[in-house]
């Protein structure tokens, strides 16, 4: 009897030490894995930002790069041409380069989970190091503050990525609602955006390719 209550036991801490390492090694996901840190290129078509109000500024494309420069983490810094406050039918630009051009500070990038059921999605999330906005611009005489964060989904995940293939990462939102939100498990995080006045929540829209010299994988 005593033998078999010894081997019940060994085996219940067998069991947990197995699910507290899968739940270890599950926090520790996802990750970039490969050669880092990694730079890359970055661009994209056409980017739209909405609010829930409909005030509306689009973009026709995107260009920048940054570096992956840990499992989780990396910087971007992107420059959108052909800006324009849709609504108002007004040019936007950062001030002192030319109409229609708008450039971002150094953008942080935290990779996280979107969702874990019914399938694995993975996101990543561009915010800036002191809270400061993700961009500052002018629209004719009206001042522009996008604040916040904003969340999109990558892929692929869990395929190593060969140059020249590329992963995806792509931003949505409907009717200056932000999709997804947030990260799983995680609080609301979605950009916020002043014409001067009181922040008003608000959506992106783009789809941007990112472009590495080595391979890569989004392991989740």
């Amino acid at each position: 009897m005593t033998r078999v209550r010894t081997a019940a036991l060994l085996a219940t801490a067998v069991l947990a030490i197995s699910a507290y390492s899968a739940a270890c090694a599950s926090a520790a996901l996802p990750e970039f894995s490969g050669p880092l840190p990694a730079p890359f290129g970055a661009k994209s078509g056409v980017t739209t930002l909405e609010t829930v109000k409909g005030a509306k500024i689009t973009c026709t494309a995107d260009t920048g790069g940054g570096e992956i420069s840990g499992p989780k983490t990396g910087t971007i810094k992107l420059t959108f041409t052909g800006c324009e406050f849709v609504t108002l039918a007004l040019p936007c630009n950062t001030p002192g380069v030319p109409p229609g051009e708008i450039i971002t500070g150094s953008l942080l990038m935290t990779l996280d989970y979107i969702s874990l059921e019914p399938k694995k999605e993975v996101g990543i999330d561009l915010s800036t190091a002191t809270g400061a906005p993700l961009m500052e611009f002018v629209c004719g005489a009206l001042k522009v503050t996008v604040a916040g964060s904003v969340i999109g989904k990558v892929t692929p995940i869990n395929k190593l990525v060969k140059p020249p293939a590329h992963f995806v990462l792509k931003f949505a939102q409907a009717a200056g609602k932000q999709k997804p939100m947030k990260f799983a498990g995680g609080p609301i995080d979605v950009p916020m955006t002043s014409f001067g006045g009181p922040f008003v929540e608000s959506g992106l829209a783009s789809s941007d390719t990112l472009a590495f010299p080595v391979p890569l994988t989004i392991v989740a």
